[in-house]
């Protein structure tokens, strides 16, 4: 299978997850904590990346941001739009170019959807995210910690240093080092471990805003 693929986000995970209690993630907002930070009137053009069904599409609308909502899934989208009728989706893989020019946006958000790749390639993504963010725009996001030491099993195989594969499932767990290779040339506003409790269950985690 590839590396978490259009057929694995669609045939697996949202089949296995759209009509259940696992999609309820709006408890956890963890943008609000920020929101001073984020909410900034200079900064109107925003990209949800790996937006799911919209729960951090919706904040962003009520904080008046011009969201582009975009994922390699067009289950999760359809259901963002029966959600958001208002909102504006754009079906994307993140590993390719993003379809955005440089210097053209003014925040992007990836919350919890970047963790799923090699570290070849999440360098590549960062700098792409880098590419089309304007000078003084915002990256902010998630990421899992490599805190979480239940995601690691018998059954796990571990493709890369911290960059596991289980169940049809490829993750990585970040550590600092990791930020340390992926922040260089941003300006770090805040790079926090936190956890948290997503569908009754503990998750450690990374939050982030960086600046270009």
């Amino acid at each position: 299978m590839l590396e978490n693929s259009k057929d694995y986000w669609n045939n697996k995970y949202w089949k296995e997850n759209i009509n259940n209690n696992k999609t309820d993630f709006l408890k956890d907002n963890w943008m609000e904590k920020y929101k001073e930070i984020i909410v900034d009137r200079s900064l109107k053009k925003a990209i949800d990346l790996g937006c799911g069904i919209g729960q951090d599409t919706k904040w962003l609308i009520d904080n008046d941001f011009d969201v582009v909502s975009c994922d390699i899934s067009d289950i999760a989208l359809s259901r963002l739009k029966e959600m958001i009728p208002n909102s504006k989706t754009m079906q994307i893989d993140v590993k390719k170019k993003l379809p955005f020019e440089h210097n053209s946006i003014d925040l992007i958000n990836a919350n919890l959807s970047l963790h799923y790749f090699n570290l070849e390639d999440t360098i590549k993504i960062f700098n792409e995210i880098y590419r089309v963010l304007r000078p003084g725009g915002l990256f902010i996001g998630r990421m899992n910690s490599d805190k979480n030491e239940e995601y690691v099993k018998e059954t796990t195989k571990e493709i890369e240093k911290n960059y596991y594969y289980d169940y049809g499932k490829y993750y990585r767990l970040f550590n600092k080092e990791q930020f340390d290779i992926l922040t260089k040339g941003w300006n770090i506003i805040i790079l926090n471990e936190n956890v948290t409790v997503r569908v009754d269950r503990k998750k450690a985690l990374w939050e982030f805003i960086l600046k270009k």
